[in-house]
C-alpha cells in the first residue's frame, strides 16, 4: 500500500523550494521549517538544472489496505515516510522498486490459492452409512480431483 511515486524533475524541486512555495506549503501543512525540509532532498541544488530525471517521493494509498488489516493506516505511512526520503533518478536510471512485506505477500499467496476439497473414502466400508468396524485396520484415500500438491 505504500511505494515511491514520480513527482518532480530536478529543476521543478529547485525552483519550487528556492521560489518560497515550499515555506508557504509547509506553513499551512507541516510542522517544521524550510531548512528541515531540505534535508529530505538532499543535494536538490545540483539537480536544479536536470529537466530529465525525477524525484520519486514516498506515497501510501489506504485503498490498497485489505479488508482485514487490523494495522492503522496512519501509523503504517508514518512509518513508511519515516524510513523511505525522498530519492533522485537520473534520467534513463531505473525507478525504486516497491517494497512488499512478508505479511503481505504471504496474505496475497494464500487469497490467490484455491485448494480443492478432497473428496474421502475408506476402506472397511459398512454398507452405505459411512460407518466402519470396530478394531479393524482401516484405510483412508483421496479421490475425485484431489490434487497430489498446490502451488
Amino acid at each position: 500500500m505504500c511505494w515511491y511515486e514520480q513527482s518532480d524533475t530536478g529543476a521543478e524541486r529547485a525552483e519550487w523550494i528556492d521560489s518560497g512555495k515550499a515555506a508557504e506549503y509547509i506553513r499551512f501543512n507541516h510542522s517544521g521549517s524550510v531548512e528541515e525540509y531540505k534535508t529530505h532532498f538532499p543535494d536538490y541544488e545540483s539537480y536544479a538544472d536536470d529537466t530529465e530525471g525525477y524525484w520519486y517521493i514516498p506515497y501510501c494509498d489506504p485503498r490498497y489496505m485489505a479488508d482485514d488489516d487490523e494495522r492503522d493506516f496512519g501509523e503504517i505511512m508514518a512509518d513508511y515516510y519515516a524510513d523511505h526520503d525522498p530519492v533522485y533518478v537520473p534520467a534513463g536510471q531505473a525507478a525504486p522498486e516497491p517494497e512488499i512485506d512478508g505479511e503481505t505477500l504471504a496474505q496475497a499467496a494464500w487469497d490467490a490459492v484455491t485448494i480443492p476439497t478432497a473428496t474421502i473414502s475408506y476402506n472397511p466400508m459398512y454398507g452405505g452409512v459411512g460407518a466402519t468396524f470396530v478394531g479393524m485396520d482401516t484405510w483412508v484415500w483421496a479421490t475425485g480431483d484431489t490434487p497430489k500438491e498446490v502451488t
